[in-house]
């Protein structure tokens, strides 16, 4: 808000609980960019995640058109799956029309996102999603090959399922020469990515309301059809002390950042009564981490390391497990999220609890490092939306520790795939990561991502490979020539999406 102090926002924000103050003051944990925005406002959402399902007529194309804006308008990320919208070409009956597929409706939720500005604060973030059976899935995939930046506000990825990839898997087929366009396609825009959605139906807390079909902007949320999520991270980096996790510690700031985002629920409101209605029946949480790459470089342990890998499964189960019982007392004393019937499904507070999200501008507000990336760079410079080049940033642990981390592109695009498989693990949604490859990469590389991704039980996959846009967020210092990403106002340590928190990202 205009005049207001740094202390001022976070009395705002706290709602007059002095333990979230602290643990926000303190930078230990911060909620998603819409809720420092907004909350005490008495304007726009506190939410930072949507996702619709868009229907096969054209007044329920409409509406979800009308509530997407009013979303954007209000501070948040949409993401649209288009599966059941018919293919182009096809009759539509009773006008001697015929349609114009998914792809043209895309190209208009783009051009609204453009001139929907979302609180006066970023441009608009959005994903679109599509089966793998839809028959115009090879339009789809090639769509922003020519031009990306003509659909700038959208990240894209295509819906596997598990009976697609088995027969990637065996090799010679349809799905196999499918998944190879959308490698080359990838290898040159960073589009599209993976929605391995039988993965994230085998995690729907709630199938009884139905299928979770797609996510937000980012991919760390899947989403029932007109659901919001509110996210927030804990900030790893001031966990780690002397050698040692301060587990302890840890624990508690989880406890009291559920509490905090629980709370954050009842404060909350959204622009229209299908969100609110979906909403109020899983009051789903969002609760990630941020600063893991700082945690590492201060506890002297390589990124491309298996001693990393068994930290990431004890800190975030030690996460979920807090998460967990945290939102379970929470429903003895406020009761269960009502989603829940009788003796249908654990009586949890809220269905869902963690998620890691990219962290873009809280990884920026707190000084750390973004998500689970590894750092981007030494030292690097910022494009913003506007193009406004920020100071170089310097990473920050060189600051305060001898020992020099690997960078993202030093770091083999399978240790950034095994950090994203481990931490799915011990998160109940899901997982939002890039995996870097270097600019020498190849379209087989991007491939074999795809299928270990999904072998090693991820739910979804996001490559980039450096220097493949003209076009690029975030720069190397050391090398004009080369950055990380093409999103507006994007995510440090080269992560490359769109969503609502991370300057078109999330959380």
């Amino acid at each position: 808000m205009e005049g207001e102090t740094p202390d001022d926002m976070l009395e705002r924000v706290s709602f007059g609980n002095p333990g979230y103050y602290r643990m926000m003051r303190d930078l230990e944990f911060l909620p998603n960019s819409p809720t420092l925005f907004n909350a005490g406002t008495g304007r726009g959402t506190l939410s930072a995640c949507f996702k619709f399902d868009v229907p096969d007529d054209m007044i329920g194309i409409m509406d979800v058109a009308k509530k997407a804006a009013l979303v954007q308008k209000w501070g948040g990320g949409v993401g649209y799956v288009l599966s059941e919208v018919r293919g182009k070409g096809a009759p539509v009956l009773g006008t001697g029309n015929t349609a114009g597929g998914p792809v043209g409706f895309i190209r208009m939720f783009n051009s609204l996102g453009e001139v929907v500005t979302q609180s006066g604060k970023r441009e608009a973030a959005q994903m679109a999603i599509i089966s793998c059976d839809h028959p115009d899935v090879e339009e789809f995939i090639t769509m922003k090959a020519v031009n990306p930046d003509a659909l700038r506000t959208f990240n894209v990825s295509v819906a596997l399922t598990d009976k697609f990839m088995e027969e990637v898997m065996v090799g010679g087929t349809q799905a196999e020469k499918l998944l190879g366009l959308m490698a080359e396609v990838a290898w040159t825009t960073g589009d599209p990515g993976c929605y391995f959605i039988d993965a994230a139906e085998r995690d729907n807390p709630t199938p009884w309301l139905g299928k979770l079909t797609g996510t937000n902007p980012c991919g760390e949320i899947p989403l029932l059809d007109n659901e919001a999520c509110n996210l927030g991270s804990i900030n790893l980096s001031k966990f780690a002390d002397d050698g040692r996790v301060k587990f302890t510690e840890l624990q508690s700031t989880v406890a009291t950042a559920i509490q905090f985002l629980d709370d954050i629920l009842e404060h909350n409101q959204f622009p229209h009564e299908d969100i609110t209605k979906a909403v109020g029946l899983t009051r789903k949480l969002g609760l990630g981490v941020m600063g893991w790459a700082d945690m590492l470089a201060q506890l002297r342990i390589p990124y491309d390391s298996q001693t990393a890998l068994d930290l990431a499964g004890k800190v975030m189960s030690t996460v979920q497990k807090v998460a967990d019982s945290t939102s379970a007392s929470l429903a003895r004393v406020r009761g269960p999220a009502p989603a829940y019937t009788e003796g249908i499904g654990t009586p949890y507070r809220n269905v869902c609890r963690t998620a890691i999200a990219p962290t873009g501008s809280i990884s920026l507000l707190a000084g750390c490092s973004a998500g689970i990336e590894p750092h981007f760079s030494d030292s690097w410079v910022r494009t913003m939306g506007d193009g406004t080049q920020l100071h170089e940033q310097i990473n920050p642990t060189l600051k305060f520790s001898e020992f020099r981390p690997k960078t993202a592109h030093d770091i083999d695009w399978k240790w950034h795939l095994e950090h994203q498989a481990t931490f799915q693990k011990y998160v109940d949604q899901s997982v939002s990561k890039t995996i870097n490859m270097p600019n020498a990469a190849t379209v087989d590389d991007v491939l074999n991502s795809y299928k270990r991704a999904w072998a090693r039980g991820c739910k979804g996959v996001t490559i980039f490979r450096d220097g493949c846009r003209e076009k690029q967020v975030l720069r190397a210092k050391v090398d004009e020539s080369i950055s990380a990403c093409d999103h507006s106002e994007s995510i440090p340590d080269g992560s490359c999406v769109v969503c609502p928190d991370c300057g078109g990202g999330c959380s």
